[in-house]
């Protein structure tokens, strides 16, 4: 049962009004007990005693027509002076002498005594009338105590069925909330345990975003390496293509030339031939010198001798100058084979100021804006001094491309770092394993707040014997085309990437000019 039912139960049970008792008028039950202090229909006593009993509104209206107003009147007037009480008999010793009373004044006596027990009575009378009246209105509010406390009797018996109701419902309720509580609880743990595997999912989603960003990125790479590789391929062909044409052409030469050459050696033969045909003829002449003029003889021998001289000098010409075509053909073979290596196999390490032999390299690259702007319109690669891993270790260069290659040119600078062919490489270790930290310098003011970018690089090769042909400079010339197009062909490379954006972050380029390092990590 709620609160608002037993409000209106009480409500139903409460006495509305009440009437007065003595005038009928209907009252509240708190403004009841005012009314009775000042109803006008209440009987009460004559002030004066004269034993009426008048209601209270006309009781000004009595005292004034009371009769005992008017005794009191006379009894004040000199007229009706009271008569003082007799003196009662003088008092002698050892005799008693009554003394004659007067009627009058004994009757006079009685009759005011009995006029005071009348007053008397009828006081008493009022005053059990007023007691009377008093126990009633004691009665009525004994009667209307006892229905109040009946009413807050059954109101308490009702409050207490709701309190009890309440109390039951509240353990209902309290049962109810903790059994949602529990279920709540559950629910909760339901839901963290949700959450972590959630979470581990989601760490596991993102570890495997992760892997699949670091593969797609080496996939890029490998990507980019294989673009780069296949343009490199393509543009070797193109100048492997133009060398066996050039060499086709020299073959072609050569073949002329050396026809040439047996032509001019069938001549020279001819030609000692002929000497010695003219050695033979002057034998016979002087033979013959009897039968001929010596004149004659000494003419025909410096005739023939002249035109053997002459045509023999015409024959060491024709081979000289065919030596001299040879010799140029070879040095342009040569040449263009030596145009195919790198500039850097013509640096020697004997200079201490292109390189180092303990692995460490600090390169400096000037005029960077002019070599980016190289960069970018001819995709030219800048090419390191050499370097050794020790003073007798492998032999390193680095190259950089500035605007970048494949899908990152023209957004990072790309790094690499080659094995070439070292003084001490049939002395060392293979295959070769080597882990290289490319850092580009930062250049501050403050040396403490340098902000250095460090990428690191692996190196592998598995002997010696392969490596590119162009990295060999005193080998070349003992090189065949075909191993030159298969170490062509087998040229690997990694790059490592800075991109573009963070050179303005930092110092890296500062007065148009900027530092790399390699460090071999032993």
């Amino acid at each position: 049962m709620s609160i608002k039912r037993v409000e209106a139960d009480a409500e139903e049970v409460r006495p509305k009004e009440s009437p007065c008792y003595f005038c009928n008028d209907a009252f509240e039950m708190g403004k009841l007990q005012n009314h009775l202090k000042q109803c006008g229909s209440i009987l009460e006593q004559c002030p004066l005693r004269c034993g009426a009993w008048i209601q209270r509104k006309h009781r000004d209206t009595h005292v004034k027509e009371c009769p005992q107003m008017e005794k009191s009147r006379d009894v004040a007037s000199p007229s009706h002076a009271r008569l003082s009480d007799p003196a009662p008999p003088a008092i002698t010793n050892h005799t008693w002498n009554p003394a004659s009373v007067p009627l009058e004044d004994c009757v006079s006596y009685l009759e005011k005594e009995v006029t005071s027990i009348k007053l008397n009575l009828a006081e008493e009378s009022s005053h059990r009338d007023l007691q009377s009246t008093e126990l009633e209105n004691l009665r009525s509010k004994l009667v209307l105590v006892e229905q109040r406390a009946q009413h807050f009797l059954s109101t308490l018996v009702s409050i207490r069925a709701a309190v009890d109701d309440e109390a039951e419902r509240a353990a209902n309720w309290a049962a109810q909330f903790k059994h949602d509580l529990s279920n709540v609880q559950l629910a909760l743990q339901e839901l963290q345990s949700q959450q972590l595997s959630t979470v581990m999912r989601l760490e596991s989603a993102v570890s495997s975003l992760v892997h699949e960003q670091h593969e797609r990125e080496l996939l890029e790479q490998a990507l980019t390496q294989h673009d780069n590789r296949i343009r490199t391929i393509k543009s070797l062909e193109e100048v492997i293509e133009y060398i066996k044409q050039t060499v086709e052409e020299e073959r072609e030469r050569n073949s002329e030339s050396r026809a040439m050459l047996e032509t001019e050696l069938l001549e020279s033969r001819r030609s000692s031939e002929q000497l010695a045909q003219l050695s033979v003829l002057r034998m016979q002449i002087q033979n013959t010198t009897a039968e001929r003029p010596a004149i004659d003889r000494l003419a025909v021998l410096e005739v023939a001798t002249a035109d053997a001289r002459a045509e023999t000098a015409e024959q060491t010409m024709r081979m000289d100058k065919v030596s001299r075509d040879l010799r140029a053909l070879t040095k342009s073979y040569h040449k263009m084979r030596s145009e195919l290596a790198d500039f850097q196999s013509r640096v020697s390490l004997d200079h201490p100021d292109l390189g180092g032999d303990n692995g460490h390299l600090l390169w400096r690259i000037d005029n960077f804006t002019a070599r980016m702007k190289d960069a970018k319109d001819n995709d030219a690669v800048l090419t390191s001094p050499l370097f050794r891993t020790s003073k007798y270790g492998y032999t390193l260069k680095a190259e950089v491309q500035l605007n970048g290659i494949g899908k990152w040119k023209g957004r990072h600078i790309t790094s690499t770092v080659r094995l070439v062919t070292g003084p001490y490489d049939p002395l060392l270790e293979w295959p070769c394993d080597l882990s290289v930290s490319i850092v580009l310098r930062d250049q501050p003011a403050n040396k403490n707040q340098a902000m250095d970018i460090v990428k690191s690089l692996d190196l592998r090769r598995k002997s010696s014997s392969k490596r590119h042909d162009y990295d060999e400079a005193g080998d070349e010339k003992t090189k065949s085309t075909e191993t030159v197009d298969m170490s062509i062909l087998q040229m690997k490379r990694q790059y490592i990437f800075i991109p573009h954006t963070s050179l303005d972050k930092f110092e890296y380029i500062k007065n148009d000019i900027m530092f790399l390092e390699f460090l071999v990590n032993q």
